[in-house]
């Protein structure tokens, strides 16, 4: 059985190394007198490792340097079940390849949004809108953007996960670039919606039980779930059973408040509906600029 969100997080972070360095795992396990299927538990994150052993895996790997320390404070920390990181100096969330790993391994993924439009169903432009907005530096967007468009891969691939998106309508009426941005975002989400692995459920106006924050529920096959809380200067994975099962509740009740599947679809018609006018309002005043 798979143990700690840390470990398995850094399974994740191990099979990233070596993906970059090109080797195959069978190569590394050579190397350090291990099988295949070691090191492919290794990575899975259900094969108990220690701090010597992820030293020897990364000496392998060429991995040195700050990374190397990071990932060896997160083998020294494994059986702390709560955990918590800042972002990475490159201000990407320390622990994306973790949760990109918790992606491609669910086969459930909810996603409470009280802010904004989930990632995994955002448009190209509303993410770079998006991430300009959010302050990150012109020459980072784009790989930035790439990222997040890369994730939602899950939702397309070959036994995709099934994914709900609980969206606070307040989401819906954020600008986030301009209004056609915001029209095609509603578009897409109609689009998506309408797939058998998708589903989306509106949260009208007002006090409801997830008001306090966005989080994300990762569920897997064999393996336990996941939560995962994301705020501007930390980010953190919960996986103690009391901890998930309170999540899963607080889902339960939160779907129990939302518009069902046909009413959340037309209310994003309606709203596609008004950034399509007011798109077409602002392509009319900028026209009589021009003249």
């Amino acid at each position: 059985m798979a143990r700690s969100a840390r470990a398995r997080g850094l399974g994740a972070e191990l099979r990233a190394a070596r993906l970059r360095a090109g080797l195959e795992a069978q190569a590394v396990g050579k190397k350090l007198g291990w099988s295949k299927s070691t090191m492919s538990r290794i990575e899975s994150g259900t094969r108990r490792v220690d701090e010597a052993d992820v030293s020897a895996i990364l000496a392998v790997l060429g991995v040195t340097g700050d990374e190397r320390e990071r990932l060896l404070t997160l083998a020294r920390e494994l059986d702390q079940s709560v955990w918590w990181e800042t972002p990475a100096p490159t201000g990407l969330p320390a622990q994306l390849t973790a949760v990109l790993g918790f992606e491609r391994d669910a086969c459930r993924i909810t996603e409470l949004a009280i802010s904004l439009v989930p990632g995994l169903l955002q448009t190209y432009d509303y993410a770079r809108a998006l991430m300009i907005g959010g302050g990150v530096p012109e020459p980072d967007v784009e790989a930035r953007v790439a990222i997040r468009r890369g994730r939602q891969d899950v939702l397309v691939r070959r036994n995709p996960a099934t994914f709900v998106a609980i969206i606070d309508q307040g989401a819906l009426m954020r600008p986030v670039g301009d209004a056609g941005v915001m029209a095609e975002q509603m578009q897409h989400l109609i689009k998506v919606a309408a797939m058998p692995n998708v589903e989306i459920r509106i949260l009208p106006f007002g006090v409801h039980p997830g008001i306090d924050g966005s989080f994300s529920l990762f569920e897997f096959p064999k393996a336990p779930a996941v939560v995962h809380l994301e705020h501007h200067r930390s980010s953190g994975f919960l996986d103690e059973p009391e901890d998930v099962s309170a999540y899963m509740q607080l889902r339960d009740t939160v779907l129990s408040t939302a518009l069902s599947a046909d009413e959340s679809v037309a209310l994003l018609s309606r709203s596609a509906d008004e950034w399509e006018s007011k798109a077409d309002e602002e392509r009319r005043r900028q026209q009589v600029a021009d003249e």
